[in-house]
């Protein structure tokens, strides 16, 4: 009696379990199959850098992805973190995968510009016969020529040079570093040069390189080598024969007169001679020779006078 009555409770309990087994497995099914939102990849917002080359910046950066269900998973952006980026606008693209297959992408904009300004330098200045100027520093020369240069990271695109109030004179960089700026018939007087450099990107300097210096006229020229005369070792007579012919252009000086400059220009020959042979008499020294040597010639320059072999 008992008998039949146990088997149909074994057949319930038998039926209740694999009902709650399958349940169960048909729950954790349905959970897993949910999961159909891909990660979230956070990017930097588009940054910008200044380049430190012709060739961009090396750029490094920091891309996170994440995922409801799998946490923290790998993203994979191209261009990589810690590669050179060109000058320009860079697109970075970025794609990240969780466990299920699901896929995002986000992107971002890497800018690399140049708006930095170069840099400008004098780098020599020399005028005619005398060679080497400094700034603030005199002369009776009328010509003059300086060598620039500039310094930029992306690279020097031309120069431009300047005399007193004239016009900017653009001079192409070649890449030879040979960048000259030369006047000729400067007038006498006070003088400002300036040079500046522009980049390959336009960027201009804006605080040229500056030189000043000043042309003395011809008589204070002619006055200086009197003076330079009168210091060497001779007599008072020696001295005012040997100044004799700088007298002489003085006075043709002060006059104006008609053919003046050509009977200067012989005066300063005889003078020229007039070294020469104190030279040779021991009355000068090398350097005090070369340095009245110099001057002459570049009297001679202003002039108009014809020199042999310069």
């Amino acid at each position: 009696m008992y008998f039949p009555f146990l088997l149909v409770l074994l057949g319930i309990i038998i039926v209740i379990s694999y009902a709650e087994l399958s349940y169960s497995q048909s729950s954790s099914k349905s959970a897993s199959e949910v999961d159909t939102i891909p990660p979230v990849i956070t990017v930097p917002n588009d940054p910008v850098f200044e380049a430190t080359g012709p060739d961009g910046k090396v750029i490094t950066y920091k891309v996170v992805a994440t995922d409801a269900v799998d946490g923290i998973v790998n993203v994979t952006c191209t261009p990589l973190s810690a590669s050179r980026f060109q000058i320009g606008n860079i697109k970075v693209l970025c794609k990240a995968l969780d466990k299920k297959g699901n896929m995002a992408s986000a992107s971002f904009t890497v800018k690399i510009q140049d708006i930095t300004p170069p840099d400008s330098a004098i780098d020599d200045s020399r005028v005619g016969w005398f060679g080497k100027i400094n700034p603030t520093n005199s002369t009776t020369s009328n010509e003059i020529n300086f060598k620039i240069s500039g310094t930029d990271a992306v690279g020097i695109d031309h120069f431009e040079c300047r005399l007193d109030d004239g016009k900017w004179i653009r001079l192409q960089n070649d890449g030879s570093g040979k960048n000259e700026c030369q006047y000729l018939r400067i007038s006498t007087g006070i003088h400002v040069f300036q040079a500046r450099s522009i980049d390959k990107f336009g960027n201009l300097d804006g605080s040229p390189a500056i030189f000043n210096w000043m042309v003395l006229p011809v008589k204070e020229g002619i006055q200086n080598l009197a003076k330079m005369t009168g210091t060497a070792s001779m007599t008072d007579k020696e001295k005012s024969d040997a100044n004799i012919p700088l007298y002489q252009a003085l006075e043709l000086l002060t006059k104006k007169t008609d053919g003046g400059n050509l009977h200067i220009c012989y005066n300063t020959d005889s003078f020229l001679n007039e070294v020469r042979s104190l030279f040779l008499k021991n009355k000068l020294n090398e350097y005090q020779k070369n340095q009245l040597t110099v001057l002459v010639l570049s009297i001679k320059d202003r002039l108009g006078c014809l020199s042999i072999g310069r």
